[in-house]
């Protein structure tokens, strides 16, 4: 999905478009690319991200673009990272992470008085269908697998080419690529009519992530104000990792990936 160039730049290949603009990628793809980029960052102790807020204020473009860091809180116990992404010049995606230190926990994982939240079942692999000549190349990168009689919401999503040349993505790369699938997987508009497009998405994360399937089982609400949410469970193989939410702001305008057939 990108290439390195140089030491604080990339170039965004087809595998990170979106369906919104020819020229612009799919919010997964910057989310990655922070994450990966907090993951460089050293700290003064092992440590893991809790929560991560991307905020994608202008369009991300293909091409290339520059990556930088700035550790904004540093200390043993919790550590803040600022990534960005320029365009050009212009800060087009920023990422806060929030990291804390990794040490002995309690055996209880969770409330034993709540009901757990289970994993939703690993179905089949969904055949894809690019609905747009020329957009949606993130499709190329993209395998996803039904989640059984869970909601429409609901599936089991793996990038199967390397978000950055030449390295193994780690898990939490991946749940974050993986992440923007909580905007609209469950948008239950009339995408002729309307669309509904996310600025940011926040992950909270209740343990590290494994392997390289992400499940993400969301809902969607829309304010008659014109601005929306959604959120979702976040899942690996071995369960529920941790959540994400995002901010929508909805048009009475077509969505870009509605089927006109």
């Amino acid at each position: 999905m990108f290439i390195p160039d140089g030491d604080d730049a990339v170039v965004a290949t087809v595998l990170t478009q979106g369906p919104w603009d020819p020229n612009a990628q799919y919010g997964g793809t910057p989310a990655a690319l922070l994450t990966w980029a907090v993951e460089r960052v050293p700290t003064l102790v092992p440590m893991r991200i809790a929560r991560l807020t991307v905020d994608m204020h202008r369009p991300v473009p293909l091409g290339r673009l520059g990556v930088g860091t700035e550790i904004v809180r540093e200390g043993k116990r919790l550590q803040i990272v600022v990534a960005t992404i320029t365009a050009d010049g212009a800060e087009v995606a920023r990422a806060t992470a929030l990291r804390f230190r990794t040490g002995p926990g309690p055996d209880t994982w969770s409330d034993p008085d709540q009901a757990p939240i289970t994993a939703p079942p690993f179905g089949a692999v969904r055949p894809q269908r690019v609905q747009f000549e020329g957009r949606n190349g993130f499709t190329g990168a993209l395998e996803v697998r039904e989640a059984g009689d869970r909601s429409p919401g609901t599936s089991w999503y793996r990038a199967t080419r390397p978000v950055i040349a030449g390295e193994e993505a780690s898990p939490t790369v991946r749940l974050a690529w993986a992440s923007d699938f909580t905007a609209n997987s469950a948008n239950h508009l009339d995408l002729a009519r309307w669309s509904a497009i996310n600025a940011d998405l926040t992950i909270s994360l209740a343990r590290a992530p494994r392997g390289e399937w992400t499940g993400v089982a969301t809902r969607s609400w829309y304010g008659t104000d014109g601005i929306g949410l959604s959120r979702a469970d976040l899942f690996d193989r071995d369960g529920f990792v941790g959540t994400c939410t995002a901010a929508l702001l909805v048009d009475e305008v077509a969505a870009p990936y509605n089927d006109p057939s």
